[in-house]
C-alpha cells in the first residue's frame, strides 16, 4: 500500500534527526532553501525522486526504506550516532561512520539484487555473560577463539588472509578513511548482513588485528547492531575482551608454545624432575647455560612474521604466556621502537608486509559484485559508476568496456538501478 505525504514527511524529519543532520545541511546538499525542507517535513511540499535519493544517501539509508509499509526508525549508523554522542564534535569521525554505513547500504543492495541473503544466523553466537572483571574478559576472549579455531578446523596453524576467512563466513569487510583513534567498526544489518572495516591508515598488521578484533564482537556481541573500536575505550570490557580473543585467534597459546619449544627455548634455567622408585621420589635438577634459554629480538621477529603480526602484538603475547617478564617486553619493545625489527627482518629475508595487497583483496570483492550486478542488468551504469567511486575507482564501466566487458550490459531502469 502506497504511503502518504504525510507519512513520508514523517520518515524523512526521524532519519535526518537520527543522523544529527540539520534542516541547513540538507538543503544545501539539496540546494534548495532550508524553509522548502521544512515544509517537505510537514507534508506542506512533495518530494521528487531525485530529492529523495539524495536525501537517502545523505541519511544513510535505501530509498526504499522511506517507501515500504514499514520504517525502521534506526539503521546501524543512526544507532552508533546515538551510542557516541560525542562524535557530533568531529566532523572527521562523522564523516568515517557515514562512509562505512554508505558502503554497508550498497553492500546490502548488491546482495538483495543478486539474491546473496546474510548469513548472519550461520555464525555462531557465543553467548557469554558479562565479564564481571578485566580477567574474566580476557578468559571469555582467549576461551572463545579457542573454541572457533575448533570449530573451523584451524588447529595451531597462522590465519590465512584474514578477510578471506572472513568473507568464507559470510561477513564483508571494508578498508575506510578512518580518524586515527578509531580502528574498526562492526555493522549488523536487519536482514543479517554483517560489515566489518578496518582504518584504511593504519599498517597492515594492525589492520589484521583490528579484522579478528571485530570478528570477536560479531561472535559476542551480537546484541549490537553497531560497534565502534576506539582507543579511548580500550579498558572497557568489552573491548578487552575483543582483544583478547583477537590476541589468541591470531597467536594461539598451543601454536605459540610449539614454536618456541622449536627453538630451545623458553624452559626454567633450573629445570627439576622427580623420579620415584615405588616408595619415595628423589629432586634431580639440572642447569642450563646462563641466558640461552632467553628469547631475543629476532626470534621475536621470526614469530612475528610466523603469526602474520606485529612485533608489539607478539611481545605482549609472549609476555601473556608468562615467556617473558614486563621488564623483559620492555626492553625487547625500545629495540624494536628503534629499527633493530625492521633491520632483522631485511638480514632475516623477511618481507615488508605489503599494504596495498590488502586494499585491493577487500576491493575485489566488493567489485565482483558490482561487476555481477551490471553484467545481469540488475544496475545502470551510473549506478556502477557510483559504486566504483565508493572504492576510490573512478571510470569504472568505462575500464569494464575497455576489457571487453559488459558492453550491452547494465540496461536496467535508472529508477531501480540508481537505489
Amino acid at each position: 500500500m502506497p504511503i502518504t505525504q504525510l507519512e513520508l514527511a514523517r520518515r524523512l524529519r526521524n532519519a535526518r534527526k537520527a543522523c544529527h543532520i540539520t534542516q541547513a545541511k540538507a538543503a544545501r546538499a539539496l540546494g534548495i532553501p532550508r524553509s522548502a525542507v521544512s515544509q517537505m517535513e510537514t507534508g506542506q511540499r512533495g518530494v521528487s525522486g531525485l530529492e529523495l535519493h539524495q536525501l537517502a544517501q545523505l541519511y544513510q539509508r535505501d530509498v526504499r526504506d522511506f517507501l515500504e509499509d514499514r520504517f525502521e526508525e534506526t539503521n546501524p549508523v543512526t544507532a552508533m550516532f546515538r551510542a557516541h554522542p560525542e562524535l557530533r564534535g568531529s566532523p572527521a569521525a562523522m564523516q568515517s561512520l557515514r562512509r562505512c554505513g554508505e558502503f554497508h547500504r550498497e553492500l546490502v543492495n548488491l546482495h538483495e539484487v543478486l539474491g546473496v541473503h546474510g548469513r548472519l544466523a550461520t555464525i555462531p553466537a557465543y553467548s557469554l555473560p558479562t565479564p564481571k572483571s578485566k580477567w574474566n574478559a580476557v578468559q571469555q576472549g582467549r576461551a572463545a577463539a579457542e573454541d572457533e579455531r575448533r570449530r573451523l578446523d584451524l588447529g595451531i596453524a597462522p590465519l590465512p588472509d584474514v578477510t578471506d576467512l572472513l568473507g568464507a563466513q559470510g561477513i564483508s569487510t571494508a578498508l575506510v578513511d578512518m580518524t586515527d583513534e578509531i580502528s574498526g567498526l562492526t555493522l549488523i544489518g536487519s536482514g543479517g548482513n554483517v560489515l566489518v572495516a578496518a582504518n584504511q591508515f593504519h599498517h597492515i598488521l594492525r589492520r589484521r588485528f583490528s579484522f579478528a578484533h571485530e570478528y570477536a564482537h560479531v561472535l559476542l556481541d551480537r546484541e549490537r547492531r553497531a560497534i565502534l573500536s576506539r582507543t579511548e575505550d580500550r579498558s572497557s570490557l568489552m573491548e578487552v575482551r575483543a582483544n583478547a580473543y583477537a590476541a589468541a585467534f591470531l597467536m594461539p597459546a598451543e601454536g605459540v608454545r610449539s614454536y618456541v619449544a622449536a627453538l630451545s627455548k623458553g624452559q626454567p634455567s633450573r629445570p627439576r624432575a622427580d623420579t620415584f622408585d615405588g616408595e619415595a621420589a628423589t629432586r634431580v635438577e639440572g642447569r642450563v647455560v646462563a641466558r640461552t634459554q632467553d628469547l631475543e629480538l629476532h626470534d621475536v621477529v621470526r614469530m612475528a612474521h610466523h603469526f602474520g603480526v606485529s612485533c608489539a602484538a607478539m611481545l605482549y603475547r609472549l609476555k601473556g604466556l608468562e615467556f617473558l617478564t614486563e621488564d623483559e617486553r620492555s626492553r625487547l619493545a625500545e629495540q624494536d621502537g628503534a629499527g633493530h625489527a625492521k633491520a632483522l627482518r631485511a638480514f632475516l629475508g623477511l618481507p615488508e608486509p605489503d599494504s596495498s595487497g590488502g586494499q585491493e583483496r577487500v576491493r575485489a570483492r566488493f567489485l565482483a559484485l558490482a561487476f555481477e550486478a551490471y553484467v545481469r542488468g540488475k544496475i545502470t551504469r551510473r549506478k556502477l559508476d557510483e559504486l566504483g567511486c565508493l572504492v576510490d575507482l573512478e571510470g569504472l564501466s568505462e575500464r569494464l568496456e575497455a576489457a571487453g566487458i559488459g558492453e550491452e550490459c547494465g540496461d536496467a531502469d535508472e529508477e531501480f538501478g540508481g537505489h
